[in-house]
């Protein structure tokens, strides 16, 4: 007994102390933040419309003027149509663009790669996309894409050309982080001419931004990909974001296009149409019976995790 009492108040005092440190680091963090925290107050004070506090921001280290590179990364990249003269302003008078590039010349690896990818929020007048060119072609795909997003965010007119002269295939993770940019509102990029584009990065580019931003009015196009394309990746991704869109699948071509599935794909797509709110009659008119019936599962465990969510209410 005295044994059990004794590790019960020893576990006891643990929790507390973890939830004291806790705490206190919290409102430490609160009453004492960092200098990145304080550069994005002072970024997004400039970037409404306050023309004044540009001035007033100050960096003179290394570290500081990488906490304010860090800080407007950070706001860029979590808002939309930024007024890029106030932060070029910013840029140029504490040379920040010069500061990163040494930067970026010196380091390797995953280093260079996060540099990069702050440059690429970074407005310039001093730097064009021919100075990224040779880490966009580099064998580390960290580094290759950050200098792409650096690229396009430079010369945004020519992101069709860019991405079309790539000589390797963008990954899922590639095409979000080009995402990015659109939502930012820094590439002037149509999702037909992509769509209707034989280059596979191009394509694949359109349709995740059929898919994100869920542009029903594609559906046609996207039919018309099916029963043109020979590339079984850019058929499983039209299939996939017609689902994504909740658009009908019971086509022939799209049936046939199931059947040159592996196993494990079409379990794969009857998860996501399961989570897509996709009818079990709809997976059926598709599917096998032994998919059906992992689809069958799957709707049904659905159905009664929402049962109990309404019970819990």
């Amino acid at each position: 007994m005295n044994l059990l009492f004794f590790i019960y108040a020893s576990l006891t005092l643990a929790i507390i102390l973890c939830l004291t440190v806790s705490t206190h680091k919290t409102r430490s963090a609160r009453h004492n933040p960092s200098p990145r925290d304080l550069y994005i107050r002072q970024i997004t004070t400039l970037l409404a419309h306050d023309n004044d506090s540009g001035e007033r921001i100050r960096a003179r280290s290394a570290r500081s003027r990488l906490a304010l590179a860090e800080a407007i990364h950070l706001v860029v990249s979590h808002t939309y149509g930024n007024q890029t003269e106030e932060l070029m302003a910013l840029v140029e008078r504490l040379r920040l663009d010069r500061f990163l590039m040494r930067r970026i010349r010196l380091c390797r690896g995953s280093r260079r790669a996060h540099l990069l990818l702050i440059m690429s929020a970074l407005p310039t007048r001093h730097y064009s996309s021919q100075h990224f060119m040779r880490y966009a072609n580099s064998s580390n795909s960290d580094i290759r894409n950050s200098a792409l997003l650096a690229i396009m965010a430079i010369n945004p007119i020519s992101a069709i050309q860019t991405i079309a002269s790539l000589q390797y295939e963008l990954s899922p993770f590639d095409i979000a982080r080009i995402l990015t940019l659109l939502r930012r509102g820094v590439l002037p990029i149509a999702y037909e001419p992509l769509l209707g584009n034989d280059n596979r990065n191009l394509r694949m580019l359109g349709l995740a931004i059929v898919r994100t931003f869920g542009i029903e009015i594609a559906e046609k196009r996207l039919h018309n990909i099916i029963l043109s394309e020979s590339r079984h990746p850019i058929i499983s991704e039209t299939i996939y974001t017609l689902a994504s869109l909740g658009r009908p699948l019971h086509h022939a071509r799209i049936r046939q296009c199931l059947g040159q599935m592996s196993e494990c794909d079409r379990r794969s797509l009857c998860r996501h149409l399961s989570r897509e709110g996709y009818s079990l009659g709809a997976v059926k008119a598709i599917f096998s019976q032994t998919e059906s019936r992992y689809a069958e599962t799957l709707i049904n465990s659905y159905k009664r995790a929402l049962v109990r969510t309404s019970a819990s209410q």
